[in-house]
Order: structure tokens, then sequence, then C-alpha cells
């Protein structure tokens, strides 16, 4: 148990690193819109005209497209990475995969939300587990419809041996993102802390469900489907 808890721990700091280069737009899945603190800018400068343009509106810049060339296809959405992740044949294709939907699961659109989410990989990062805990817990008070600050706030309260709001963060993560597949492991993983076997299984067999390859889960399914079964259930 206690390795299983270190994994899913790691996995959570990795999540961050996956997603600092370039900020994904906002998930429509994560429920309603997050509180943006940042001040609202200014009105955008007016556009330069070309030397010796007139009057009028400028003209828009287009781009030549190479004769025959495609459009770009657009970026996949969640619901299609997480159609491919649950076909993944192995770890090796599973993980980009984790790793990107993981990523845009960990942006809200809101740049102070995502400021403060950042503040808290980072002191996870450096051990600071006391700062992390209590940023995690101030970012689901201003920004209470964002996901993935209820996950960080369950997983350093795992940390802390704090279990009763390790559940009630998990609850709440998963109702605003069910298919947060770690997020379900570490649920599972606490209900066994709990002894509460038969609804660990069940935990651990819905992340299994959307990632297939997630690590860990199918050795503790393995061994709690012979408990549970052993016990008549």
């Amino acid at each position: 148990m206690l390795a299983m808890r270190q994994m899913l721990f790691s996995l959570v700091l990795l999540a961050p690193l996956a997603g600092m280069a370039v900020a994904q737009p906002a998930d429509p899945h994560q429920g309603g819109d997050v509180p943006d603190l940042q001040v609202t800018p200014g009105p955008a400068p007016a556009p330069k005209r070309a030397p010796g343009a007139q009057g009028g509106p400028p003209a828009q810049a287009q781009a030549p497209r190479a004769a025959g060339r495609p459009a770009p296809k657009p970026p996949e959405t969640d619901d299609q990475l997480l159609a491919k992740l649950a076909k993944a044949a192995d770890q090796r294709a599973a993980r980009p995969i984790e790793r990107e939907l993981r990523a845009r699961w960990a942006h809200t659109g809101s740049p102070s939300a995502d400021l403060l989410l950042k503040r808290v990989d980072q002191a996870m990062e450096a051990h600071d587990f006391d700062t992390a805990h209590d940023i995690a817990v101030k970012l689901t008070a201003i920004a209470p419809n964002f996901a993935e600050a209820w996950h960080r706030r369950a997983t350093l309260a795992t940390q802390k041996d704090d279990y009763e709001d390790a559940l009630s963060s998990l609850r709440r993560t998963l109702t605003l993102q069910p298919k947060n597949f770690v997020a379900l492991a570490e649920l599972g993983s606490i209900l066994e802390e709990y002894n509460d076997k038969a609804h660990a299984l069940d935990a651990y067999k819905q992340a299994k469900a959307i990632d297939p390859q997630i690590e860990g889960v199918g050795d503790r399914i393995k061994e709690l489907t012979k408990s549970v079964e052993g016990q008549g259930i």
C-alpha cells in the first residue's frame, strides 16, 4: 500500500511538468467558470497602418497557403484522447496521452488560478508540503470548480494522513472531472486504508477502465478481487 501511495504521489508531481511549456485552453469538462483575479487590462492599442496608407480599416494580412497543402488538423478533444487511451496497446503508447490529458486538466483559462496551481506544484517539488497544502486550500476556495485544484488538495491531505479531507476533496475532483484516472486510483488507495475493500476495488476498476495501462492498479485489482470474493461479496 505504501508503494502504491508513493507511485500515485509521483504521478501527481509529474503532471505539471508536462503542461508548463504551453497553456491549454479551458476544458469544458471542468465544470463552471473559474474566477479570474487578474486586473482587467485596458483597451488594446489601435493597429498600425503601413506608411502612406489612407484612412479606413487596415487590410488583414493573409498568409499564403501552398497549393495542394491540406489545412492543419485541429487538436484532438479530451474525449478523443480518452478513447485513444482506452485502446493504448502498452504503457509506451499510453504515457504521452496520460501526460497530455493531465496537462490540459491543470489549466483553467484563468491566469490567477493557473498561477496558484503552479505554486502548489513548485512547493510540492521542493517537498514543502505544508505550504503546498495551504495554497491548495486557498485555491479551492477561490476556484471551487477547478477539479485539479481539489485533486492537489486531496493528494496533499493524503500526504498529511488527513484522510477525511482527502476523501472529500477526491469526491469533489471526480464530480467535476469523472474521467480523472489518477484520482480514481487514489480513491481506491484511501478506501483500502479504511479497509473498505469492495469500494476500493470498484474505484480501481473504474480507473483501469479509463486507462488500462495505469501503473500499479492491475496488481491491486488482482489482490482485492481475491480478498473480496473470499468474503462472499
